[in-house]
């Protein structure tokens, strides 16, 4: 009966103990949120975590996505490491941080030459006898795109086609596409479009959306502006094109004057008012001479 109840006051003590101290605690993690496919030699991936006297069997792990192995694997006391295929060939084994403190050396890793497909989710680990702790941040290896156009073609005197492609960008973009009744209107974001899309064996993709609109829906006394919006998600790159329509001209005459400039901001101001002006009067100028010509007949 007194080893029972001295076993019991045994495991009390301990457990009062463990809750009196502070187990291993993260402090930083240290990742980048996107860098630029092929443009870096390695990068660093950081877990910066206090620890204390009551952190007996420290082992740091690093996890990608929502893999239940770690990448890496270091067990200080033991003085090992381990690396999984994932990044096998891909980290620097010899990094390390500077410290003084050996249970901190070995916490990071050092990826060279981080390509698409180490995009992901990273989470650090770090477990004790005293307790546990973890962080996570998404990295986004990203691929700007080396096309990005916007056109229209009139399909049909009723209807006219408006297209937005993108070719070769990673991961896979948000294509939205807007359009301005008026040049001084407020944009409106065009709902019901078609997406097409294929992923490229680098794991690029190409993505076009389209829209197919009814004249009648689109403005007769100016231009229609149509706007597509590319963002590539995780990251800052954002770009943005912009094309005037108006009835009755293809957009191949009117491309080089149409097509505006990429821009990575929201304009207030889609097209010049001169030429809306340049444009109406040609279209008057037009119709007057119809009018001469059929009093001449």
């Amino acid at each position: 009966m007194r080893a029972i109840i001295g076993v019991n006051l045994a495991v009390s003590l301990f457990l009062f103990l463990l809750q009196d101290c502070n187990g291993v605690e993260i402090r930083r993690l240290s990742v980048p949120r996107w860098i630029q496919n092929g443009t870096e030699d390695s990068v660093v991936l950081d877990c910066d975590y206090a620890y204390n006297e009551n952190d007996f069997r420290l082992v740091v792990k690093w996890f990608f996505q929502d893999n239940t192995e770690p990448v890496y694997q270091w067990i200080p006391a033991l003085k090992k490491k381990h690396i999984s295929e994932t990044l096998k060939n891909r980290i620097d084994l010899n990094f390390s941080v500077t410290t003084k403190h050996e249970y901190s050396r070995y916490r990071a890793i050092k990826i060279l030459r981080p390509t698409t497909e180490l995009s992901g989710k990273y989470t650090c680990v770090v477990t004790s006898f005293a307790g546990q702790d973890s962080k996570e941040q998404v990295m986004t290896v990203f691929v700007p795109a080396n096309v990005f156009d916007l056109s229209y073609i009139e399909t049909s005197y009723k209807t006219v086609n408006v297209s937005c492609e993108t070719l070769n960008v990673f991961p896979f973009p948000n294509l939205k596409l807007y359009l301005r009744p008026s040049s001084t209107s407020a944009p409106q974001a065009v709902t019901d479009v078609k997406t097409y899309s294929t992923q490229k064996p680098s794991g690029a993709f190409d993505v076009v959306v389209h829209r197919t609109f009814l004249i009648k829906e689109l403005s007769k006394d100016s231009a229609t502006v149509f706007e597509c919006i590319l963002e590539l998600p995780g990251t800052n790159q954002h770009q943005s094109k912009r094309i005037a329509y108006i009835p009755g001209i293809q957009g191949s005459r009117l491309e080089k004057s149409h097509q505006l400039s990429s821009s990575h901001q929201l304009s207030g101001h889609f097209i010049g008012k001169c030429f809306i002006s340049y444009v109406t009067s040609i279209l008057f100028l037009h119709i007057a001479y119809l009018k001469i010509l059929i009093w001449n007949t």
